[in-house]
């Protein structure tokens, strides 16, 4: 997730410096860097691009309206295959057949001890919710139910397995929910486990959500399925459960025009909504930036 975050990160200073007239190049990364580019001065200052200043994860509810032919076709030509990334474009027939998938996969998430001690610790418990935070999610960016914020404080105490579970089901429901509320999903696939691929997933996914933004549709990156695929790859993983297995098949064949030995990178599901509850702000440049010597 994070070259992910590179990725994205790239692709909006290169936004930024078409804009400005600069020009940016790749160049070989000094050692301990992954990716290292020169910009040229600016020959201008303009606004900065308003489908990146908007763009916003939204995770209430969609409205479930089809996608028009012209809208998929634009945000297909948006996001034209580059380097190792191919994002690829589904309508609200695919929605429906992954409903009960992501549900699977979120209960399965919470299931697993330390991707829910990962997720929890993300969630800022300790700041009034429509508070301005710039590291974690405020609770309620989530938009949950009273029923659902319940659950989730529910997971963070020592309760029963009783509790626990019925915890789980209940924010796994709200995935499928989430999911079969959408309009479509996009789905980025890479080929192989190179750093690089996942930094140009990052690029495809931000250069997709600003075409998603353009286009006035809300969009939620869904990775609980992805995490839990992750999980049972790692060389240290336990036994992975025959559920798990059949879960992670399930979902590669709901994309049957994925090349198999493509990897499914990221899952995004998009529509359209009220605007979300409140903003999760950006890290500040100085904690995310550090100057260094031509």
């Amino acid at each position: 997730m994070a070259r992910i975050g590179i990725g994205a990160a790239l692709e909006c200073a290169f936004v930024a410096a078409a804009r400005m007239g600069a020009t940016v190049r790749f160049r070989a990364p000094r050692e301990g860097a992954l990716v290292e580019i020169t910009v040229t001065d600016a020959k201008r200052l303009p606004d900065p691009d308003l489908s990146r200043t908007r763009r916003v994860t939204n995770r209430r509810l969609y409205d479930g309206r089809a996608l028009d032919d012209d809208t998929l076709r634009a945000l297909r030509e948006a996001t034209a295959q580059r380097d190792l990334a191919q994002a690829h474009w589904f309508g609200r027939e695919r929605v429906r057949a992954l409903g009960p998938l992501v549900e699977e996969a979120e209960e399965a998430f919470w299931a697993d001890a330390t991707l829910r001690e990962r997720a929890l610790a993300a969630v800022r418990f300790d700041v009034k919710d429509r508070e301005e935070v710039a590291r974690g999610l405020s609770v309620a960016s989530l938009e949950l139910s009273t029923a659902e914020r319940a659950a989730l404080v529910e997971l963070r105490r020592p309760v029963g397995e009783g509790a626990a579970a019925a915890a789980r089901k209940t924010l796994a429901a709200r995935a499928r929910k989430q999911m079969e509320s959408a309009s479509g999903v996009l789905v980025i696939t890479t080929a192989g486990g190179d750093p690089m691929a996942d930094v140009d997933v990052g690029r495809a996914l931000q250069r997709a959500w600003m075409a998603l933004t353009h286009h006035g549709l809300e969009a939620h990156p869904m990775t609980s399925i992805l995490s839990v695929a992750q999980a049972s790859a790692a060389p240290d993983a336990d036994t992975v459960d025959n559920r798990v297995m059949q879960l992670l098949a399930s979902f590669r064949r709901a994309f049957p025009n994925v090349p198999d030995g493509a990897r499914v990178a990221m899952l995004v599901r998009f529509g359209w909504a009220e605007a979300p509850s409140c903003r999760v702000g950006r890290l500040p440049l100085d904690d995310s930036l550090a100057p260094a010597a031509p």
